[in-house]
């Protein structure tokens, strides 16, 4: 729902941002638009960065025996550790190991 009320925003702030250029006020216009293709962009990235997909293929990946519930997908999912960078993963787990 955030994520939604996000892209609705910098969708009308970029709106604001045409609408101000084609009236002559290229300067704010400038910026409206900016920030809201910006805020459009980043929340797009930020969704398809921190989409995990698979066990981790490297032998470096531990998992750390925690497991949970995802909220937002109702998938169980089981961390894992990699001890050189404290990167975590979250991992969905196949049906057999649930």
């Amino acid at each position: 729902m955030l994520r939604a009320a996000v892209l609705t925003f910098a969708t009308l702030l970029s709106a604001t941002g045409v609408f101000l250029m084609l009236k002559g006020v290229t300067g704010p216009g400038v910026q409206a638009l900016g920030i809201g293709i910006v805020i459009i962009l980043g929340t797009l990235f930020e969704r398809w960065r921190y989409t995990q997909s698979g066990r981790p293929l490297s032998a470096r990946w531990q998992p750390t025996g925690e497991r949970f519930a995802d909220p937002t997908t109702g998938k169980n999912m089981e961390v894992y550790y990699d001890p050189t960078s404290g990167e975590r993963r979250y991992v969905e787990l196949a049906k057999k190991d649930e």
